[in-house]
């Protein structure tokens, strides 16, 4: 009887110095999800979600990954048949497997096994048994993007342990020249220790379900953008022939068969640089972050359409025309347009090009000459002062027939095979026009002058400061040297009272500088040209201007 209750209370003060001695630690269960769509602006923002399947409603699991979320944008979703508590961001050390890349490494994956090991220029059957490290490798530190890749192998010794028939022996590992495996059954891969962010949960049952439940991860991150770019081929006249390609860049996640959203517009996402607080930031770089905000909404938006124009105007251009056989069809929602492409799969790092769409438009040649104003901000104005050459431009005008909107991007214009040129195209809504710069039309020269022909001093004061009234003229000379005409749109800016013209140009009245002393107006001629000297166009305009005496 006293042994039976020494038997007992043994067992009692057991349960209570080493509970875990009893009760089997829960099992942990590691899942990866998958990316199974992305929606990417061109400024390197993306909305991704990935998903990941269950294998039991009940449960302790490990997500991996835990995306770089921006702050704000990451949500965790799951069917009603289960619920998750215990969510949290977390570390955790994992074992990868890596190919052996030496014959040490292909010994240390087959510990335990009998091959063939070749040393001293003999063959001898023997039993891997140990290959002692000489001590134990570090963790290396987390890189920016929170994985730590795969470290270097421990620093092991020189020594291989070895079973043969005459028993254990150690011999220096460097003695091995060849391995040879006696069957098929051969492993070529050793574990190695990597530290790695993941999302961990506790799952439980709430209903009985006949399917495996889901987890749902949505996130705004930084890592992927697209870049597209169109050829227009006018080897055809009045049609042209139209063709819309993107480069997807994909430094965000892996994408297997994911569907991605390619869309146009300029987005407003405020916290564009701020990690998420369910990461492992640190939180006074999460939280220093956030304050920098206050002091840069001014240059935010603009710093955004600016990466949008630098990321467009670095995309390698081709000289054929994409044709794909099914067009990209996509849909508009607000002010935003989707391309969808479908299957995408590219590993982090790879960048994939996909055709959009490509059909006929119409389109026409345009020829335009631009004429800058010469009154600068402080109201001056110098007489025969140095003025740039006059270029006109070789344009060609595009209406957008195709369906969708085109979205602003390089488009280089080819014909008969050979480049002409290159330019950006701007945002163009179905049924609209758009104007593509070619090159510059040598054969067209276009002179321009202006010069004084009345003041009259002080005849005004304005702001406490006196003003001179100045009349003055200018002439406009067009000269067609090609072979057959050309329709020119001529545009001159200037900032004054207008006078008197010929030509019947079109008057516009412009807002800007309304609190200027003098108003701001353009001059619009559009006007035919015949080839040769003889059919020069000659027009005149006069305004009258304040300027400082």
């Amino acid at each position: 009887m006293l042994r039976k209750q020494s038997i007992a209370l043994t067992l009692g003060l057991t349960t209570l110095l080493f509970p875990t001695a009893l009760f089997a630690e829960e099992e942990v269960h590691t899942i990866q999800a998958k990316a199974v769509s992305v929606s990417t602006f061109k400024n390197g923002v993306a909305l991704a979600v990935l998903q990941a399947e269950l294998p039991e409603d009940s449960g302790t699991y490990r997500l991996r990954p835990l995306p770089d979320a921006l702050l704000g944008s990451f949500w965790i979703s799951w069917p009603e048949t289960i619920t998750l508590t215990n969510i949290k961001a977390t570390q955790v050390q994992t074992l990868e497997k890596v190919k052996a890349a030496n014959i040490g490494e292909l010994l240390e994956a087959n510990i335990g096994e009998t091959l063939d090991v070749k040393f001293r220029d003999q063959w001898n059957r023997v039993k891997i048994v140990d290959i002692p490290s000489r001590h134990d490798g570090t963790i290396i530190p987390l890189h920016p993007e929170n994985v730590i890749p795969v470290p270097n192998p421990p620093e092991r010794g020189e020594l291989i342990l070895i079973k043969d028939t005459m028993g254990v022996q150690g011999i220096p590992i460097n003695w091995i020249q060849q391995v040879r495996f006696p069957s098929e059954e051969t492993n070529y891969f050793i574990e190695r220790p990597k530290v790695e962010n993941v999302v961990e949960f506790t799952a439980s049952s709430t209903g009985a379900s006949s399917k495996k439940p889901i987890i749902t991860l949505t996130f705004l991150g930084q890592g992927s953008a697209w870049a597209p770019s169109y050829v227009v081929d006018i080897s055809k006249k009045e049609k042209a022939l139209f063709s819309s390609k993107s480069v997807i860049v994909n430094d965000l996640i892996p994408l297997q068969d994911t569907r991605v959203e390619l869309i146009a517009g300029f987005p407003h996402i405020q916290f564009d640089s701020v990690n998420s607080a369910f990461s492992l930031q640190p939180v006074q770089q999460i939280l220093e972050r956030i304050r920098s905000f206050g002091r840069r909404n001014e240059r935010f938006n603009v710093g955004s359409q600016i990466s949008q124009q630098m990321m467009i105007s670095n995309t390698a251009e081709a000289f054929t025309p994409s044709m794909p056989v099914e067009p990209v069809m996509g849909e508009s929602a607000e002010d935003l347009y989707f391309y969808p492409v479908d299957n995408v799969t590219l590993k982090k790092g790879e960048r994939g090009y996909y055709p959009l769409f490509a059909g006929e438009i119409p389109y026409e040649h345009l020829y335009t000459w631009e004429i800058p104003n010469y009154i600068d901000p402080n109201n001056s104005y110098q007489q025969n002062q140095p003025q740039a050459p006059q270029v006109v431009w070789h344009s060609l005008r595009l209406t957008n027939t195709t369906g969708q909107p085109w979205t602003t991007a390089p488009a280089m214009t080819v014909k008969d095979g050979h480049i002409l040129g290159q330019d950006t195209i701007k945002y163009t809504p179905p049924n609209a026009s758009s104007e593509l710069k070619i090159t510059h039309a040598i054969s067209i020269k276009g002179e321009q002058n202006e010069y004084e022909t009345e003041r009259r001093r002080n005849a005004a004061q304005f702001y406490h400061s006196n003003y001179d009234l100045v009349t003055i003229k200018g002439e406009l000379e067009l000269t067609n040297y090609k072979t057959e005409d050309v329709t020119v749109e001529i545009t001159k800016t200037l900032i004054g009272e207008i006078q008197e013209t010929t030509g019947d140009p079109e008057i516009v009245k412009l807002a800007s500088g309304l609190r200027m002393v003098n108003p701001t107006s353009q001059l619009v001629w559009t006007v035919d040209v015949k080839p040769g000297k003889d059919n020069q166009i000659k027009l005149i305009y006069t305004y009258q201007v304040y300027v400082r005496g």
